[in-house]
């Protein structure tokens, strides 16, 4: 499928990435990486107004098609004993964007030697800050999709062997809202609880009655998860506190289900908070849409995949990803690409196979080819 030479060097650029993880809009070394191994090849650069992150384009004229990787790493602590794990205290690469990153500057080396046979323009967009779904938003706005006719892109999944892609027309990845809320109470000592709004006991009662939301207002053949993911509240044993909060996540996979949980979320919090003499407030923020890859798209890519990959139906995955701001634009496709490694995404034991390399590379390159050519 490819040279030796072109695995070990993009073997070697997701070490160099993986050992110096930088979190989201701080991407700078790594923006710095990409953009002189882009003009070490001879990629153009185009000039990208945003602090970090890097567009290129492979090309010339019309139709102009883009491919999208993501940059950022987590705050999490790694674990892993590798030569290359991470160097930088609390962040590691446990989503595998320095596999994403480094397959699609392999990708950049494969069109880069055949542009001149590019019947139009491929942009490729290394975008930040996809944790905390802010980049897309970003880029977008800071027109990377201007004139692009198609997207394609894909994330890695450690449990698929290498050289698997597994794919879907439709929704694909849950849209994402995050809530955090603070129940102002009224304090006093704990032995003395008639003189308090006890806010932890309306915290309480909160966390039960917001799980009615998918029980009793989502239909039961319907994916929807609400999860408290953390709650705060008092500092030691004999003291009720003035408030106490708590924070957490809605996904699913329809409009309709998604508007119905926000406007029951408000409702639920607002009349328990009443009903216990106290009052509430919501943050909320409202984070991608799902993600739908188009049916002409996706049927398009699995031709041009299959004979370099196993082909396998993609399942319907809760976590979220931005790239759905781009779908929401243009038409495109999202895929999953086996990374055979160990741990699962976002722990601190997250590995990736490296030789999953050489499917990322390939993956974006037949893209790259099938789309140009629909675009005509």
């Amino acid at each position: 499928m490819l040279t030796t030479t072109l695995s070990a060097w993009m073997t070697t650029l997701r070490h160099q990435l993986h050992a110096h993880p930088e979190l989201a809009l701080h991407e700078v070394a790594t923006t710095k990486l990409i953009e002189q191994t882009l003009s070490d090849l001879g990629v153009r650069l185009l000039d990208y107004p945003g602090e970090t992150g890097v567009v290129a384009e492979i090309g010339h004229g019309a139709p102009i098609i883009a491919l999208r990787a993501d940059i950022d790493a987590l705050p999490v602590e790694e674990t892993n004993d590798l030569p290359y794990t991470s160097k930088i205290p609390g962040r590691m690469h446990a989503c595998g964007h320095d596999f994403h990153t480094a397959s699609l500057l392999g990708a950049a080396r494969l069109l880069k030697a055949r542009e001149a046979d590019l019947p139009g323009t491929v942009r490729l967009i290394f975008q930040p800050a996809e944790e905390g779904h802010r980049g897309a938003r970003i880029m977008i706005d800071n027109g990377v999709l201007t004139g692009v006719q198609a997207i394609a892109g894909f994330h890695n999944m450690p449990n698929l062997p290498v050289g698997t892609v597994a794919m879907k027309s439709g929704p694909l990845m849950a849209s994402n809202d995050n809530f955090d809320v603070t129940i102002q109470g009224q304090g006093a000592h704990a032995a003395m609880p008639e003189a308090s709004h006890d806010p932890i006991v309306t915290l309480s009662e909160l966390i039960g009655n917001l799980q009615t939301i998918r029980s009793r207002n989502i239909a039961p053949d319907a994916a929807l998860v609400l999860t408290i993911g953390a709650i705060q509240a008092g500092t030691t044993y004999n003291v009720i506190p003035n408030t106490a909060s708590l924070k957490g996540t809605i996904r699913t996979f329809n409009a309709a289900n998604r508007a119905l949980a926000k406007q029951r979320f408000y409702e639920i919090v607002n009349a328990t908070a009443k009903m216990n003499q106290q009052a509430a407030t919501i943050e909320w923020d409202r984070g991608p849409s799902c993600v739908t890859n188009d049916e002409t798209i996706t049927r398009i890519l699995k031709t041009a995949f299959e004979n370099d990959f196993r082909l396998v139906p993609a399942q319907l995955c809760n976590a979220d990803d931005d790239f759905a701001l781009y779908q929401e634009r243009v038409p495109g496709c999202y895929g999953f690409l086996g990374s055979g490694g160990t741990g699962v995404l976002h722990q601190s034991n997250y590995q990736c196979d490296d030789a999953g390399l050489a499917y990322g590379a390939r993956f974006h390159e037949l893209a790259a080819l099938a789309l140009l050519k629909w675009a005509q």
